[in-house]
């Protein structure tokens, strides 16, 4: 399968379009290279990664110390009480860390796509 290469925009660009595909997973990145900031784009990405992990990881962790799972019980209903509990904590998780992400990805899109177009109409005029 051959590797779509992405090159930053040649010209100016549609501010609102990029808004827009900001906030949809995969164009995200596509918009992010066509303003040449893909390396920016991506370490914001893993960073904000990292921490919906950790916070997994603390929820899980609070599941395993709860003292209602290590009664004598027998691993379907652990199973059971385990997925209650979790399933609405990463839940939580996910919805919050979207709620959180979309807003200032899509500002910091907007941010990057009007000085695009500056740093353009002033290349043009010189």
């Amino acid at each position: 399968m051959k590797k779509m290469k992405t090159t930053p925009a040649d010209g100016l660009v549609n501010v609102n379009r990029y808004t827009i595909y900001a906030m949809i997973p995969g164009l995200d990145t596509y918009v992010a290279s066509k303003l040449d900031k893909k390396k920016f784009a991506s370490i914001y990405t893993g960073i904000f990664m990292v921490g919906i992990l950790a916070l997994t990881g603390v929820a899980m962790y609070q599941m395993s110390i709860d003292s209602m799972l290590n009664s004598e019980m027998d691993k379907t209903e652990k199973a059971d009480m385990a997925y209650e509990k979790f399933i609405p904590q990463r839940t939580v998780i996910i919805l919050g860390s979207i709620v959180i992400h979309i807003p200032i990805y899509t500002h910091l899109v907007r941010k990057w796509a009007k000085e695009w177009n500056e740093n353009i109409s002033r290349g043009s005029k010189k």
